[in-house]
């Protein structure tokens, strides 16, 4: 893909996700878009090998998941800016357990391959979006955006 194309793609905007996303979350107007923004970036990496959306980026899949939720728009979206649908594929219960397994065997091993990954991660998003992008999702986010933090952001 383009520079080009993600000018276009970071172009895109749907009220009605940003709105439903507001009505879930005590977040701004503002913060609501600026999360779209970093889902959009996301959605743009993520066809690449070894790319997933590791626990600093909740806030990005909290909002991908309410993005999907808009099928036909998401869909749409998805054809026009990547040819297709991107699949957003949570782990099995068959992956889950062989993780498990693979933890209590050998953890070190199953905490360098996580740090591998990261690391490519992070290697794509600094390639294709910049160290801008890199030092808010691996840095801010985290903090700004903790899973103890959208838990308290969640209107009940």
């Amino acid at each position: 893909m383009s520079a080009i194309m993600l000018t276009e793609l970071m172009q895109y905007t749907n009220e009605d996700v940003l709105s439903r996303f507001t009505d879930l979350m005590e977040v701004t107007n503002e913060e609501a878009a600026d999360i779209f923004t970093e889902t959009k970036k996301f959605l743009f990496i993520c066809r690449q090998p070894g790319v997933f959306i590791p626990d600093e980026l909740l806030i990005v899949d909290e909002m991908w998941h309410n993005f999907i939720l808009f099928t036909k728009e998401y869909q749409d979206f998805c054809s026009f800016y990547f040819g297709g649908y991107l699949h957003h594929t949570p782990a099995t219960k068959a992956a889950k357990t062989q993780y498990r397994a693979e933890l209590a065997a050998d953890a070190a091993a199953v905490k360098n391959e996580f740090n591998a990954k990261l690391a490519r991660l992070m290697s794509v998003t600094y390639d294709e979006l910049g160290p801008d992008t890199v030092v808010k999702w691996f840095q801010q986010y985290p903090i700004q955006y903790s899973k103890q933090v959208i838990k308290n952001l969640r209107k009940h």
